[in-house]
């Protein structure tokens, strides 16, 4: 009898998956609906209630586009991938990815949509004496106007400059000239009440990282900023940039020059293909034709008065290297705007905070076009946008990413972060095990808040003024990479933020601590996206691979290839404290390594007795295709190849109606329908 009941059960369980397939053996029904309605949910229902959420939080600043995408999963996959599509298209135009950013910062604006905004400066560049007028112009538009000896000694220097390269450099500081309004429009209305060399200095004193902070001024600083004009000839210049690039590729003279001239924004240096020292200090302009060159200075604004740097190095194996705390350098924009491009060679970037492509009021790009170069930074470093934009865009070459906090892709508040590698094998590293910012959660490893992290100020335990967060994005096109950090990385997000990582081709290596890979906390959007290749993901402590805390959703989405996933506690699609946790491997023969009970589709509301009782918390695991491996142990016989599964009480002995968990195992792919 025992047999015949055992037998009757197998029977019925492969009844009830052969019912679920076709005759490929493909899934036909949509997955989610499966799932979902495993625990008594629709699509529409993964969601998150904003009249339970105001009981708990608070935002200033907040980003259209973060409800947008926190209120329904199923646009974010699409959304995503516009957004890496656009990146990686886009990433040797400056002009382009500034005007991505400011749509993204709800601060949008698309110069050049209709007519040429830098007409009137390429009817300049027909004139004789070209570099000699535009210096002039410069000097007359600040009031400063030249003596007869000094002009006679510009016109003399500027005349041995060849006529190709003063036609670039009169490009840019036309395009300069026409800026000066416009800065001026984006600040007018904090003249009355601040100071900008003041607030130049203050702005990079108030890191994200330091969350007890109280800027009284800086929030009235940030609501009188007029950021679409801060924007407009950001893009302009960006243009300008853009196009002296491409006309710095032709053949220009080897040797025979050397200009250097102290302007109103700094000094304008044009130098020969010789191997060449650049000086800490304020630069306006730097064009360099070649040579393995040294740089302490140039491109970035140092100070409130050189609020436009702009340096372009054409070739050759280059070190930009400073290392004062104190300075912006390298691609950092405060208060201002800063370009720096190379264009070919193996090249070196150290800095140390404010370095390597980042905006605060702002705008700051580092371009790399081509080389294995290395990237090393503190704070703030590569592609860090707070209350500003700021961009790395890497475009060949194998390349090293280093720093410790707050980069690679990195969005605070009103800011836009943008890291993106179009080519090579890449080794993206936060630094968590020299601990220099021991985390909260546990002091053996760093807080890195990097690699595709939008993050906010969190002050209702102090003043009550949260600021909403930003937009960080990392966005790798293709290459074996090695993604390493600690805690808040890899696609997370804090406090009404959105933190991406996008990878698109290659075998990757993702190594974490908590707060990781798809995941966030109070309040965010965490999202990791790769898109093929064999992977490995491996976090160790906590909240990873698609696991949301306290009314955060926290995503990750592979959608090929065979991977491997070491996994902490709350992951997998875990949800906790009214998190949602989404987790989907599409398709690969894919091993689950995990060790802990709030994973594989679980959720965990955590505290008892209060109004979260009766709010959603949700845990979803989906794997969509492929030979499977699960663990063995017997806690886990629950999820296999080909299974549905529902969470029953993870952590308590009496689950609340509102912990909802659940798991899919099928072979389906998109496209099939009912």
């Amino acid at each position: 009898m025992a047999k015949l009941i055992l037998l009757l059960t197998v029977a019925s369980s492969l009844l009830a998956i052969q019912s679920c397939c076709d005759s490929t053996g493909a899934r036909t029904g949509d997955p989610f609906d499966t799932a979902l309605a495993k625990v008594d949910l629709t699509k529409d229902e993964l969601t998150f209630d904003y009249g339970d959420m105001s009981n708990f939080g608070g935002d200033k600043f907040v980003l259209p586009l973060f409800y947008t995408l926190h209120s329904d999963f199923f646009k974010i996959e699409n959304y995503s991938k516009a957004f890496e599509q656009s990146v990686t298209r886009n990433a040797g135009s400056l002009k382009n990815l500034i005007g991505f950013s400011s749509i993204r910062l709800d601060e949008g604006v698309r110069r050049g949509l209709i007519g040429d905004p830098l007409e009137s400066a390429f009817a300049k560049l027909e004139q004789n004496d070209v570099l000699y007028n535009a210096i002039v112009s410069l000097h007359s538009h600040f009031g400063r106007h030249l003596t007869s000896l000094k002009k006679q000694a510009l016109r003399r220097q500027s005349g041995s400059v060849p006529v190709e390269l003063q036609k670039i450099a009169a490009l840019l500081v036309y395009s300069s000239i026409d800026t000066l309004d416009f800065r001026t429009h984006a600040f007018e209305r904090t003249f009355s009440d601040f100071d900008l060399g003041e607030m130049y200095s203050r702005s990079q004193t108030v890191l994200a990282s330091d969350e007890d902070i109280v800027d009284f001024s800086l929030e009235r600083f940030a609501e009188n900023v007029d950021f679409p004009y801060l924007y407009a000839h950001a893009q302009d210049l960006a243009y300008a940039v853009d196009y002296a690039c491409d006309s710095m590729v032709a053949e220009i003279p080897d040797s025979g020059y050397s200009f250097f001239w102290e302007s109103p924004l700094g000094a304008i240096v044009i130098n020969d293909k010789r191997n060449d020292y650049y000086p800490h200090g304020a630069y306006h302009l730097i064009l360099d034709a070649g040579g393995n060159d040294t740089y302490e200075g140039g491109g970035a604004t140092v100070s409130e008065t050189n609020w436009i740097s702009i340096l372009i190095d054409l070739n050759g194996d280059d070190t930009y290297r400073f290392a004062s705390k104190d300075t912006p350098t390298f691609g950092a924009g405060v208060m201002g705007y800063a370009f720096l491009v190379d264009m070919k060679g193996n090249d070196v970037y150290e800095g140390h905070n404010v370095s390597g492509g980042v905006g605060m009021f702002g705008v700051g790009v580092l371009q790399d076009r081509d080389g294995n170069d290395t990237y090393d930074g503190y704070i703030c470093a590569q592609g860090t946008g707070q209350f500003g934009i700021g961009i790395l865009s890497d475009l060949g070459g194998d390349d090293n990413y280093h720093m410790y906090l707050l980069g690679q892709g990195f969005g605070f508040t009103k800011g836009m972060g943008i890291l993106v590698d179009l080519e090579g094998n890449d080794d993206y590293y936060a630094d968590t095990l020299d601990i220099k910012f021991p985390a909260s959660q546990t002091k053996n490893y760093n807080s890195n808040l990097a690699q595709g992290v939008g993050f906010g100020k969190r002050a209702d335990y102090i003043d009550g003024h949260s600021w909403a967060g930003g937009i960080g994005m990392l966005v790798d096109a293709q290459g074996d990479d090695t993604y390493s950090a600690g805690l808040f990385a890899q696609g997370c997000a804090y406090w009404y933020a959105i933190g991406l990582l996008m990878d698109n081709k290659g075998n990757d290596t993702y190594n974490g601590v908590w707060y990781v890979q798809g995941s966030g906390a109070h309040f965010g959007l965490g999202v990791l996206i790769d898109s093929s290749g064999n992977d490995h993901y491996k976090a160790t402590m906590n909240m990873a691979q698609g696991a949301g805390h306290d009314f955060t959703l926290g995503v990750l989405i592979d959608e090929q290839g065979n991977d491997v996933h070491d996994a902490p506690n709350l992951s997998l699609g875990g949800g906790n404290a009214n998190g949602i946790g989404i987790f989907w491997d599409k398709a690969g023969d894919d091993i689950y390594s995990v060790s802990a009970a709030t994973t594989l589709g679980r959720s965990n509301v955590a505290s008892r007795g209060g109004l979260r009782d009766r709010m959603l918390c949700l845990g979803l695991f989906l794997d969509t295709g492929g030979d499977d491996s699960y663990p063995d142990d017997n806690k886990y016989d629950f999820a296999r190849n080909n299974q549905l599964w529902q969470q029953f009480g993870t952590n308590t002995e009496q689950p609340l109606d509102s912990e909802k968990g659940a798991g899919y195992d099928c072979e389906w792919s998109e496209g099939t329908s009912e």
